[in-house]
Order: structure tokens, then sequence, then C-alpha cells
């Protein structure tokens, strides 16, 4: 990260938000995505990426709709880095991040089959080195710290004991 964005980047309001957050951790995956659903009034929908791209080109997207948010991230990727996808996505809604107002659709396999415009309303973003992307790593890698299990578990009660567990050997 270079210095100049990092300098930029307020991490004790980041870490104001992180401590806004009503759940006690480690939490899912699931349980984050249901108390954010409830705070947003809004579906959250996780969404593997189904398409054959190289695993290096793939990384999350949030796609935001009236009813709902989707979620896309990377099924190829180990639990933890899932984890850490989605919840760099929900870093930006945490955030409220609204993106560029001159977003391009690349030509990429991503990109392939999908309505043009409507890419451009949902990304709203040209370049990934922002501060908004500084932001939303920070935070994300908070989230996905506090966070257990794979994205599809839903019940944290097990990894909540677990946790006591791990903290009685330390």
């Amino acid at each position: 990260m270079n210095r100049q964005v990092r300098a930029a980047v307020d991490e004790s309001r980041l870490q104001a938000i992180l401590d806004g957050i009503a759940l006690t951790p480690p939490w899912t995956v699931g349980e984050f995505t249901t108390y954010m659903s409830g705070r947003l009034g809004k579906q959250i929908v996780l969404d593997p990426w189904r398409v054959h791209v190289p695993s290096a080109s793939r990384c999350g997207a949030l796609w935001v709709t009236e009813q709902e948010l989707v979620v896309k991230y990377d099924p190829a990727r180990s639990i933890r880095g899932q984890r850490q996808e989605i919840m760099h996505e929900m870093g930006h809604v945490l955030l409220e991040h609204r993106g560029d107002d001159h977003f391009e659709v690349t030509d990429s396999l991503l990109a392939e089959g999908l309505d043009v415009r409507r890419v451009r309303e949902i990304m709203h973003r040209r370049h990934f080195d922002s501060i908004a992307e500084q932001e939303a790593e920070w935070l994300g890698t908070h989230l996905a710290g506090l966070s257990r299990g794979r994205p599809d578990d839903l019940h944290g009660a097990g990894h909540r004991a677990a946790s006591l567990i791990e903290l009685m050997w330390r």
C-alpha cells in the first residue's frame, strides 16, 4: 500500500464502525449477513462465481439492487480467503461507499453476457487502489478475523464455545 493512501485512511473511524457492530464474535458469515440484512432492510445473497475465470482474475464483487445486496466471491479460495473477500465487500457497505462516477466496463470474461449499462450502475468503480478500497480492506480484514466457519455456516454458537476453550489454553 503506498504511503500517501495509508496516511489518508482514518483508522479511528474504521475502528468506531467495527466497535458499533452489535454481534458477539466470533460470528459466522451467515450470522453477520443476517445482522446486516436486518440493519439495511435488504436481503444479502452470497453467490460464488460460477463462470470459468482464471483464479488470478477473480475478485469479490458487490451488486446492489433495490431489494438485495449480492456478494460474489471466489469458491476456489480457502475458507479464510472466502471470508476475507465477503467481508471486504461488507466493508464497502458499512462504509457507505458509492463508487466512482466514471466506471467503465472492461473487455473481460467477467463482463461476458452482461448488460454493460447495468454493470456501470452496479459497480461504479474504475480503479482499485483508491482510499475506499484501502478502507474496505482494513475493515474487511478485521471483520474476517472476527469470523469463523465456512461462508454457508449459519450457526456460530459452536465457534463461540471453541473460542472460549482457545482462550483458556493461552
